[in-house]
């Protein structure tokens, strides 16, 4: 291994002499910069002042808004159009919208630069901020320079005029030189007044407040003891690169810049046209280029260099009908930070390529990778996390989807599992194309949930991890390190949703649009769909696409705002919707989800010639960690499995089982029935898994209810289902589908049917909870419609939740032909109470104290699988008239004479010292 390294760095080395040798002498650095041999750019490394004083949001917690945003970005000697996060910005004015956007109310901002000392300055390069499909006219731009700070006495150099941007000169440099060619100064200052945008795609035009670069440039006469660092070593940058490829996966990639030029090649596997390209985080000034393809005749051939990845670039070669039989060599002198190879050998061929260097000169070689440090944050101990570190998926933290359509792939259990590399371990979500929809039913199997599968479509198998049921938390700060998968149509995201899927609570920590592999959406989504649902969100865009590498996806989730980090780094900000009633920040605990999309919806369809979407790929998690505050209020959850069964869970956990239930209701499981069908019961397009719920008897009496010992309790939720109007629907364009009524809109005579939420701080006395009531979006008739029952700030120092079910008895409803129906007690079903506890109280355990002599029914069962009945005895009802299962609740309502309870007493003692006497001869050896 040493000697094929040791010969590997020798072939580079004659490569770089001979390659020296033939370049004509030029400047060192670019053509846009004009810096020669003995003209350097002195500005490098130089952070500025501002006199702006309006504030820029930076989504951190420690540093929320500062008048400059990223003040070194525009020193650091990169060019790329690489987004926000990689230019220095500063606000002319506050966004009003309007015509004007508030244009006429703005300053004209300068960034302000000391150089240290007086320098002849020759020119100055501005590289203005620039978008993907529009250009801009830059409003006001002047240069002045001063020999003091204070700019006393100055000279303007340029300006003040606006600068216009044109498709030709695109995220070129604003040139400015100094009248005779040169100017003594210390200090530049550069102002700008916002600039104007126009959309080149359509008629969009808009002004914006920043005042933006992505690079500034200021030229001058270097001193004899300076000399340009590190421009003049020529590398071949390509060595030991992993290109990115789009399309099919590539077979044994490494050949491609191993040192050789050999017939040991890379192979892409796609057909025909396609392309690669080698991806940097710092630009270089590109000197030479040379590519080795297989010997052959290919369609066309095109080499190009850009300074953003998704740009096709400018081309160094092209060529059509090329006869290959040598390395081809591209000579140039060009600045970029992309270099991509876009290949057509012929219609029914892969490309195969043996070597490709890139020779070019840089200030930095360092490509490094940003190392993930924690964000400072408030929430900063570790609550709970998954390193999948096993040999399985842990279940008792996850729930694998398995049989779902979803978009074009169906959800299954073979698509997940833990896979090693080494010494590393990590959670593999794989998804796959079986080509037809019957081979992929007859591989993973299928869930019908009532819907036609679209044949065409859903060919694909994926995979999905969510924690639902088993581990929710409110406010805190989720990071997970994962490598997505890529390519056209396939659709890797980190999630979470409210964990009784309330609304549209939605907070996308990543969505990766595959074959837009640059960028990684942060979104945040609140509000109703089809009443008043909206999105916040931003597309963060990388110097390299993505899916080269692990990276760390971060939300920090508030009360007051939501963070989102990359790797660390602030990203993007949300407190849309914190204000406006539409609960915005989330406040419903929400649950992890990990999963892969395939075609279909926001990503688009897959390539159907199976040449742009990779056939078989991975999306990689290493771990999952959410951090809260140590002391910080922890979720409990009842799935409703069973009646009366707080005892089945451990104390602290997060699940919790209610202690009391009245003898009026029974638990209903999936089955063939509308009311039993859980294909009726879910919350549009999740997984249909939730298969137990809770209703009242056939002519129960009035007040039936549940109740649950959650010390120290502060917020509870109640997820319940009622019956839609059969024949009342509406198409919704929000829905893009028919939406339905649920029969609380069509009630009779006044009736109310809501559920109702009780507290107590002993078990004796009750008081009524102020409750708040969402209805979701409700899908046709037969799905049930989805409400949602919230009591918050409940009172300090309750012990006891009690959900209390709306009496139906006699009530009725109308239908859309004016139908008067009774509401049967199939039609009003609770599927779920949250809570949130004080962690304090979180491990308090209920002290019973049953007495003995008292028999109840037990809740009964509906459905195709039987229910969980307590088996307990049970109390009278504190408050509703009906029996309680044992709960150690104070007795109410019935006068208890002591000479009975004494008697009571003394039997209860005489019972158990004969069963201790017999469990302790039991307990003793018998002879055989």
């Amino acid at each position: 291994m040493q000697l094929r390294k040791n010969v590997s760095r020798a072939v580079v080395a004659v490569l770089a002499a001979a390659s020296l040798a033939a370049l004509p002498c030029i400047p060192a650095h670019g053509e846009e910069s004009g810096q020669t041999a003995n003209v350097g750019n002195v500005l490098l490394g130089k952070q500025p002042t501002t006199n702006s004083t309006n504030l820029i949001d930076t989504g951190m917690s420690t540093v929320p808004q500062v008048t400059i945003l990223n003040p070194a970005a525009a020193t650091d000697g990169t060019y790329a159009d690489l987004g926000d996060n990689a230019s220095t910005r500063v606000n002319a004015g506050a966004e009003t919208g309007g015509e004007d956007n508030g244009y006429a109310k703005w300053d004209d901002v300068y960034l302000q630069y000391d150089l240290g000392e007086n320098r002849s300055i020759t020119a100055v390069n501005l590289y203005h901020n620039g978008y993907e499909n529009a250009v801009s006219i830059f409003k006001q731009v002047k240069v002045e320079v001063s020999n003091t700070a204070d700019f006393s006495q100055s000279t303007v150099i340029s300006g003040p005029a606006d600068y216009e941007e044109t498709t030709a000169t695109h995220l070129a440099a604003q040139k400015i030189v100094p009248t005779g060619g040169q100017i003594d100064a210390r200090y530049v200052r550069i102002w700008q007044r916002g600039h104007y945008i126009r959309n080149t795609n359509s008629s969009w035009t808009g002004y914006s407040n920043g005042v933006q670069f992505r690079e500034i440039e200021v030229l001058a006469k270097l001193k004899d003891s300076e000399t340009p660092p590190a421009q003049e070593e020529l590398r071949n940058i390509a060595l030991g690169k992993t290109p990115y490829v789009y399309g099919l996966a590539p077979t044994n990639i490494a050949a491609i810049n191993d040192g050789k030029m050999d017939s040991n090649y890379a192979v892409h596997n796609s057909l025909g046209l396609h392309w690669l390209q080698f991806e940097y985080k710092n630009t270089y000034r590109i000197r030479k280029i040379v590519v080795k393809l297989e010997p052959g005749t290919y369609d066309s051939i095109r080499v190009s260099i850009a300074s953003t990845p998704s740009s096709r670039g400018t081309a160094v070669y092209e060529h059509s009908n090329v006869t290959v039989d040598k390395p081809i060599v591209v000579e140039t002198d060009m600045q970029g930070s992309d270099v991509r190879f876009t290949v057509n050998r012929n219609a029914s061929s892969p490309t195969k390529y043996s070597e490709v260097q890139i020779w070019a000169t840089g200030n930095s070689y360092d490509e490094s990778r940003t190392q993930y440090v924690s964000p400072e944050s408030k929430y900063d101990t570790l609550a709970w996390s998954d390193e999948f570190n096993g040999d399985s998926i842990d279940e008792s933290k996850w729930n694998i989807i398995d049989g779902m359509a979803n978009h074009g792939a169906i959800y299954n259990r073979d698509a997940v599992g833990i896979t090693k590399d080494g010494d590393n371990s990590y959670l593999a979500i794989n998804t796959k194309n079986y080509v037809s929809t019957q081979a992929l039913k007859q591989a993973v199997g299928y869930d019908d949930y009532g819907t036609q599968l679209n044949e065409k479509k859903v060919t694909w198998s994926s995979g999905r991890l969510e924690s639902k049921n088993k581990y929710s938390f409110q406010n805190g700060r989720m990071a997970v390190r994962a490598k997505v998968n890529d390519s056209q149509g396939i659709w890797p995201a980190i999630w979470m949703l409210s964990q009784d899927e309330t609304g549209h609570d939605e907070i996308d920590v990543l969505e990766y649009l595959g074959q837009d592999p640059w960028t990684a959406w942060t979104t945040n989504h609140f509000g109703i769909l089809d009443k008043n649902k909206q999105s916040d969100g931003k597309a963060n865009t990388n110097w390299e696409a993505w899916s080269q590498a692990f990276h760390v996806y971060e939300v920090e989730w508030s009360p007051e705002r939501i963070n989102w980090y990359i790797d660390g780094r602030s990203v993007f900000t949300s407190t849309r919707g914190r204000d406006d009633g539409r609960d915005g920040m989330h406040t419903r605990p929400m649950f992890p989800i990990l999963e892969t999309q395939v075609g279909d919806g926001w990503v688009g369809d897959v390539d159907y010639s199976r040449q742009n979407t990779k056939q078989n790929s991975d999306f990689l998690v290493d771990w999952v960690r959410v951090y809260q505050r140590a002391d910080q209020d922890q979720v409990r959850f009842d799935d409703l499995e069973g009646l009366s069964d707080a005892k089945q869970f451990p104390a602290g956990a997060y699940r919790i089982g209610s202690s009391a239930a009245t003898d009026g209701l029974e638990t209903v499981s999936n089955g063939s029935k509308q009311w039993q069908n859980k294909n009726n019961f879910f919350y549009e397009g999740q997984p249909r898994y939730e298969t137990n719920r809770v209703m009242t008897k056939e002519d129960a009496d009035a007040d039936q209810s549940i109740t649950w010992f959650v010390p120290g309790v502060k917020d509870a939720h109640l997820t319940a289902y009622y019956q839609t109007i059969y024949d009342r629907h509406a198409w919704s364009n929000a829905a893009n589908g028919w939406h339905g009524y649920s029969i609380r809109s069509g009630l009779n005579d006044g009736a109310n049917i809501d559920f109702r939420v009780e507290t107590s701080k002993d078990g004796a006395t009750w008081e009524p909870a102020k409750v708040s009531v969402v209805d979701n979006y409700i899908a046709d008739h037969p799905a049930y419609a989805r409400t949602t029952f919230d009591a918050y700030s409940l009172p300090e120092g309750t012990k006891y939740v009690r959900a209390v079910f709306p009496n139906l008895n006699g009530v009725t409803y109308s239908t859309a032909a004016g139908r008067r129906l009774p509401v049967l007690h199939t039609d009003v079903q609770l599927a779920k109470a949250t809570f949130l506890q004080s962690k304090e109280h979180v491990n308090d355990v209920e002290q019973t104290d049953t007495p003995s002599g008292n028999t109840g029914g037990n809740a009964g069962t509906s459905g195709s699988q039987p229910g969980v009945p307590s088996g307990k005895p049970s109390l009278p009802s504190s408050a509703v008239g009906e029996q309680h299962h044992a709960v150690g609740l104070t007795q109410t309502g019935a006068p208890v004479i002591w000479p009975v309870a004494l008697s009571a007493l003394l039997v209860t003692i005489a019972l158990v010292i004969v069963l201790c006497v017999h469990s302790r001869r039991e307990a003793e050896p018998h002879d055989e």
